[in-house]
């Protein structure tokens, strides 16, 4: 039995490529940093797929008195103040960019016939502020990302499971 070995290099390595991953590889890559991006599944397989009811922004676009505060409010009510409220108001608050993001990298959202991303209601929420996409939001935030990053040509490995990383002087190196 023959072993290949591949050697690649890149100034950031990161570990998953479901949306998380992939949203910070982006990040990376159009900031200029050289990104490498590795998954133990499959890039279309991944976790972010399954997800399908939606993605909560106050985007005020369907109740105009909507906000990240009262999104904030109903995050912190629904976990039973279980939740850290500084994660809460950091999340809540970048929200709305997170679906801007997603819309520059060319998801499609439903819409209203006007053209405003529609949004419904979802969990304990008082007011309508999941943005979707079908009944498969997961599905296409993880193709949308999946096209971004090829776009910006990052490398994406798939099936790669990490054990382990060796460091030397502070280094990863294998």
């Amino acid at each position: 039995m023959s072993i290949s070995e591949q050697r690649l290099s890149a100034s950031v390595l990161v570990i998953g490529t479901g949306g998380a991953g992939l949203r910070a590889a982006i990040e990376l890559a159009e900031a200029g940093v050289d990104v490498l991006a590795v998954g133990k599944r499959p890039k279309e397989d991944a976790h972010t797929a399954l997800a399908a009811g939606g993605i909560n922004a106050a985007l005020a676009t369907m109740d105009p008195e909507d906000s990240w505060q009262q999104h904030a409010a109903d995050t912190l009510k629904e976990s039973y103040l279980l939740a850290d409220p500084r994660t809460v108001e950091i999340v809540t608050q970048g929200a709305a960019l997170g679906i801007d993001d997603l819309e520059r990298y060319g998801m499609a959202f439903a819409r209203e016939e006007d053209g405003r991303i529609s949004q419904r209601f979802f969990g304990a929420h008082k007011f309508r502020r999941t943005a979707f996409a079908g009944d498969y939001t997961g599905l296409e935030i993880q193709r949308t990302l999946i096209r971004r990053a090829s776009q910006l040509d990052i490398p994406m490995l798939d099936s790669v499971y990490i054990t382990r990383l060796l460091v030397h002087d502070g280094a990863v190196f294998g």
